[in-house]
């Protein structure tokens, strides 16, 4: 393989010494002509089908090499992605699941290698291709973590296994929405097990969109485990530079998430009657402000307002900026052979009824 720097200093060449060659005859593939494509003594850029494939057809004594080249160096060519994603995953989170493709893809790997260079008497023939098995090692695995989310292992909080609890055991859960009159929103991004391409991770609760200072209740009973009154907003590069760790992990670090990204958050501990058989632990993430009232082992009862809602722990509060305010809000269950959030493994439209029967 040769990058098309090199590979352009040698079709120059060829155009000059005028070879007579005759051509082997090319890979068998469904062209699909690309946008520079002329008749007469211009170069053509054709694709296959699927794009994994290119041909460029220069006529000897061609002057217009540099556009097909130019085109072909500035193109990202991550639409070769979508294949893979339509009417595999669900449409609303297929743009998500693509920027964690590309997010995880090392460099060039959407970049055309040369794979042959043939001449006839009038024309020289060039064969390039992206590296299939590199890509699909990358992408395969991710589509299944997101279409299938129940049969990969995602970090919670203290440990991992992959056996959640089923809907049936939550049929008597029965909360209060944490943000009073705001309901569970349909988008599945933002629900459980929606990717998030920034951090490598997946998303473990649900997000509501609220106005910046929303008064945040807890949802029942409990007692107070942790309440970040001291949380200290980190700057953005040091945000960037964490969030680099993820993608060399290919995960959210558990530290990283629980005690940065979360931001202002506040855990309560339901015990163990909440869901029969877990201990169930609340987590109220990205508040603005915690109570003083709400103190590590103080008591919480059903609809106490324990903040407001914020943004911390995102990029627009790293950059001073109140946008994108929203309350992160998720369940925690534990057993004794694991832990897990509430709605792992479920797709999106048993998350929605899920959530509709217990808020």
């Amino acid at each position: 393989m040769i990058c098309l720097h090199y590979l352009y200093l040698l079709v120059i060449l060829t155009l000059f010494t005028g070879c007579n060659t005759p051509p082997d005859s090319s890979p068998s593939r469904s062209p699909k002509t690309g946008s520079i494509s002329r008749a007469g003594n211009v170069s053509i850029l054709t694709f296959s089908e699927d794009k994994f494939y290119a041909t460029v057809t220069i006529p000897h004594g061609s002057q217009s090499v540099d556009p097909i080249f130019k085109k072909l160096m500035a193109d990202d060519n991550t639409d070769v992605l979508d294949q893979y994603l339509d009417g595999t995953v669900n449409e609303d989170i297929a743009p998500e699941i693509k920027n964690v493709i590309i997010a995880s893809l090392p460099d060039g790997a959407l970049d055309y290698r040369f794979i042959e260079f043939t001449t006839a008497p009038s024309s020289s023939i060039l064969q390039l291709a992206l590296d299939r098995n590199l890509i699909e090692e990358i992408v395969l695995p991710i589509i299944k973590k997101y279409t299938y989310p129940g049969a990969v292992p995602i970090l919670p909080l203290f440990s991992i296994s992959t056996t959640p609890p089923i809907p049936n055991d939550l049929k008597n859960l029965k909360l209060l929405l944490p943000c009073e009159n705001v309901p569970v929103p349909e988008q599945s991004l933002l629900l459980p097990n929606a990717p998030r391409a920034y951090r490598h991770g997946t998303h473990r609760g649900i997000d509501f969109y609220v106005n910046w200072g929303t008064p945040v209740r807890a949802v029942t009973d409990g007692v107070i485990i942790r309440a970040e009154h001291g949380y200290q907003e980190m700057s953005a590069d040091f945000r960037l530079d964490v969030l680099g760790d993820a993608k060399i992990l290919g995960r959210t670090p558990s530290d990283v998430f629980e005690h940065l990204l979360l931001g202002r958050a506040v855990y309560i501990d339901h015990g163990f009657d909440l869901v029969p058989g877990y201990r169930a632990v609340t987590i109220y993430a990205h508040m603005s402000h915690i109570n003083s009232s709400i103190t590590v082992g103080s008591t919480v009862r059903r609809g106490e307002v324990i903040g407001q809602s914020g943004n911390t722990g995102t990029k627009d509060s790293t950059l001073k900026k109140k946008t994108g305010a929203h309350l992160h809000w998720e369940m925690i269950l534990q057993n004794k052979v694991g832990e897990y959030y509430l709605g792992q493994g479920l797709k999106s439209d048993s998350l929605y009824v899920l959530f509709q029967n217990i808020f």
